[in-house]
């Protein structure tokens, strides 16, 4: 129980570490943090209009816009990000009213919600494109109503026919029925989509590398989504869409686009891959126990979202060796150690501790701790494996006639565990069980082994 302790204290001094806010460093106008030994700028204080953002700050390479990093800022009108830069995050520029001008490098792999909402550009009606087939006038020109040249941006509000690019980035789409992307979209924003209702069908470019968080949450009507295999999908991208709330599309934990995990059942403690899936995305496992089958042959690095997992899965398949190369615990479920409650391969009192726990109600058992607790094989997990298991643990040192369940002395539990032995007519573990509980040296254990022991704690006889 000591080790248990420690152990958990221990982790709880790393996750406090782990957790502590990064801080910011000035660097000139720029303030940033440091994540995986890369800059994020969080804020800005300089009075430039056409801005430049550079690639390095003292040394570390610019990863990213954090959030809110230029937030109602009213100076800027144009902004140039330099290559390298991979992410803009939520509210990045949003309310700078006078940008007007983004200027992206090919970099760009991730595009927050919101990143750009209420600037110059978002404001601009001539930025917004609607689809020419709604729009059509007898002549083959496109009928804006009184002689208008471009979009009307009431006409736009009214009709919810409209989308915004910036580069090669989709921004917003505010679209009914179907809608292709451009060929040349290489990211969706986040929440893109969200929240159309009407929206039934999506179809994206095979340059397409990122698909938003949240980028079609809410389109309650969204049924298919045709998407290439090298395309990024981040968390809660389908979350109460059609998809999503159509049963057949799951497979056992997991919502399966073709054969590929999109999302999973939240808040599980455990989850379990469908056979047939061959391909996990990003965000998807927040918890702490997975089972993955022979049939995944592709899991995205940051899949894992939750606290340090464990796979299960079985040997000399992609989940083992992903869980190698990426230093998760994993549990071949082909070769259990009956016993191993924390699957380290050893027995331990801290399986001992695992078993106190969950016969004592403190901790819920997960299938696969069920399927290693369950030494004596009765189909429960319950005290007699916990007594098993603890005569396992002290077996080799545990030679005292009477000690039934090896803890080193002879009282009333030793009573109470042989005789439950005898009574489920259960085999005792460890190779100095016999020893201790064959007190008639008959050989076998037996009830009259369990009356010797009566007898004995009576003080009627000798051992």
């Amino acid at each position: 129980m000591k080790k248990i302790i420690s152990i958990f204290l221990s982790v709880i001094i790393i996750l406090s570490v782990s957790s502590s806010p990064a801080f910011s460093v000035e660097s000139g106008s720029y303030s940033y943090i440091i994540e995986n030994g890369k800059a994020v700028i969080t804020g800005y204080t300089g009075n430039e209009t056409g801005l430049s953002v550079p690639s390095t700050l003292d040394g570390y390479p610019v990863f990213a816009i954090g959030e809110g990093a230029f937030q109602g800022n009213e100076n800027i009108t144009s902004v140039t990000l330099s290559e390298g830069i991979c992410e803009i995050r939520d509210s990045a520029f949003a309310s700078c009213v006078n940008l007007s001008q983004i200027n992206l490098p090919a970099s760009i792999t991730r595009f927050g919600e919101n990143a750009i909402e209420n600037t110059a550009y978002y404001n601009d009606k001539s930025n917004w494109t609607i689809r020419p087939e709604e729009l059509g006038s007898p002549s083959g020109g496109l009928n804006f109503g009184n002689g208008q040249d471009k979009v009307p941006w009431e006409f736009i509000m009214a009709d919810k026919l409209r989308y915004l690019y910036l580069g090669k980035v989709l921004v917003r789409c505010f679209v009914d029925g179907s809608y292709s992307v451009r060929d040349d979209t290489t990211v969706i924003a986040d929440a893109a989509f969200r929240g159309e209702e009407k929206f039934e069908d999506c179809y994206l470019s095979s340059k397409t590398v990122t698909l938003g968080a949240r980028a079609f949450q809410d389109c309650t009507s969204l049924t298919t989504v045709k998407i290439n295999d090298n395309c990024k999908i981040y968390e809660d991208a389908f979350l109460n869409t059609a998809i999503y709330n159509t049963k057949s599309n799951w497979k056992k934990d997991f919502l399966v686009i073709g054969t590929r995990a999109v999302d999973s059942k939240k808040d599980c403690d455990e989850l379990n891959v469908g056979d047939g899936v061959t391909f996990i995305s990003s965000g998807v496992i927040g918890t702490r126990n997975v089972y993955i089958p022979s049939s995944v042959e592709r899991i995205d690095i940051d899949a894992f979202t939750g606290r340090m997992s464990v796979i299960y899965g079985h040997g000399g398949t992609y989940a083992q060796s992903f869980a190698n190369e990426y230093g998760f615990i994993f549990v071949d479920l082909d070769n259990i150690l009956l016993g191993d409650m924390d699957f380290d391969g050893v027995l331990t009192p801290n399986d001992y501790a695992i078993y106190y726990a969950c016969v004592t109600c403190a901790h819920k058992m997960t299938r696969y701790e069920k399927l290693a607790g369950d030494l004596n094989l009765d189909g429960v997990v319950d005290a007699f494996d916990a007594i098993h298991v603890q005569i396992l643990i002290s077996d080799k040192t545990a030679k005292i006639k009477g000690d039934v369940n090896g803890d080193g002395v002879i009282n009333q539990n030793d009573y109470t565990f042989l005789l439950n032995i005898v009574m489920c007519n259960c085999v005792g573990v460890g190779e100095n069980f016999i020893y201790r509980a064959d007190l008639n040296d008959d050989g076998v254990v037996d009830a009259f082994d369990v009356i010797y022991l009566d007898l004995y704690l009576h003080g009627r006889v000798d051992l």
